[in-house]
């Protein structure tokens, strides 16, 4: 049987319920009620019992599910999963259960969007008493839900960079999480050798992610914070930071490229791999701009915006480079200025 993706029509009175639609693809992730009818179809009293869930809750729910085009119903009253909807499973090759757990976390902080547009401050603390690298630290699943969706989303945006850039020597890559983006540019680069740096919650698994790609043997791990200039690695060439300056805000940014600079050796290079912002952005994008400030308190940055933040940190000579053929993704390449050129106030 052929299945007809739906058609939401985009009125303001449709637009009014997407949160709700969001929550129904959460709560069909989170009761497992997608699990269930992987294995088999299944009438709404057989999927109740098996689910552990309110029979009646159900035959509300599912019609949503399927004008959404997740499940349909045949003949017999069984509901099926529907192809669109594997995505959701966590055994899918094209899995996007991280994000959706992502997604399950920022709703709460969503609910409380307007203090940040009054504030221009994120939203997260309100919703939930403390800043999201504060409330991770303390909450291990949502942690590994999260570090998880950045690695996820590491192979899908950051994947065509590899080769962009000319690394040679040894890379420092700080926030480097698990080590994902690391392993592709070893495997990219036969003679390059990496040095992942996050927090030891955080990169504890890079020794398996470097393992798994075959690239154990040029990878090292470093636990640290980069607001600690004193745990930053000393030895680098090039001081990588790949879509982790736009998770703060300005001020922190540049405290965080100064720490870096106070490490790096004279000859190294700082090399910022993300996003910039565009005039020709799509919705998703504008979306996922305004994400950043409800999460982080940020924003993406245009490369105005970034040229600027550097040379408050003191780095010169900024070079970009495109890293995508399709995404306005690019390295912004530096040098770390002496302390003769530096800024009074640097």
């Amino acid at each position: 049987m052929s299945e007809t993706p739906p058609q939401l029509p985009l009125t303001p009175q449709t637009l009014l319920m997407a949160h709700s639609l969001t929550q129904v693809i959460i709560s069909l992730h989170q009761t497992g009620i997608l699990q269930q009818l992987e294995q088999q179809a299944q009438d709404v009293a057989t999927l109740a019992k098996t689910a552990e869930l309110s029979v009646t809750a159900i035959q509300q729910c599912l019609p949503i599910a399927e004008k959404l085009g997740l499940v349909r119903q045949d003949g017999t009253q069984k509901y099926h999963l529907t192809d669109a909807a594997h995505c959701l499973l966590p055994d899918h090759p094209a899995t996007i259960i991280p994000a959706l757990e992502h997604a399950a976390l920022g709703y709460p902080a969503w609910g409380q969007l307007t203090h940040s547009l009054r504030t221009g401050a994120s939203a997260f603390p309100e919703a939930y008493g403390a800043d999201i690298y504060d409330y991770l630290a303390t909450h291990p699943t949502d942690n590994t839900a999260f570090r998880q969706h950045m690695a996820n989303s590491t192979q899908a945006w950051l994947n065509p960079a590899v080769g962009r850039y000319p690394f040679s020597g040894h890379v420092i890559d700080l926030g480097g999480n698990q080590g994902d983006f690391s392993a592709l540019l070893l495997q990219h680069y036969p003679e390059l050798h990496s040095t992942v740096f996050d927090l030891p919650e955080t990169v504890a698994p890079a020794d398996q992610v470097l393992s798994t790609a075959g690239v154990a043997e040029r990878g090292q791990i470093v636990a640290g914070s980069f607001f600690a200039p004193e745990q930053i690695p000393t030895h680098g060439s090039h001081y990588l930071f790949s879509r982790v300056l736009l998770n703060w805000p300005d001020e922190q940014v540049v405290q965080i490229l100064q720490n870096c600079r106070q490490a790096m050796p004279a000859d190294s290079k700082l090399v910022i791999l993300e996003f910039v912002q565009t005039t020709q952005a799509d919705l998703g994008a504008d979306i996922g701009n305004l994400n950043l400030l409800v999460m982080f308190g940020a924003r993406i940055r245009t490369q105005v915006d970034f040229a600027d933040l550097v040379s408050q940190a003191g780095f010169h000579s900024p070079r970009w480079i495109p890293a995508s053929d399709t995404l306005p993704l690019y390295y912004l390449e530096a040098k770390p200025m002496t302390d003769d050129e530096l800024p009074a106030n640097t």
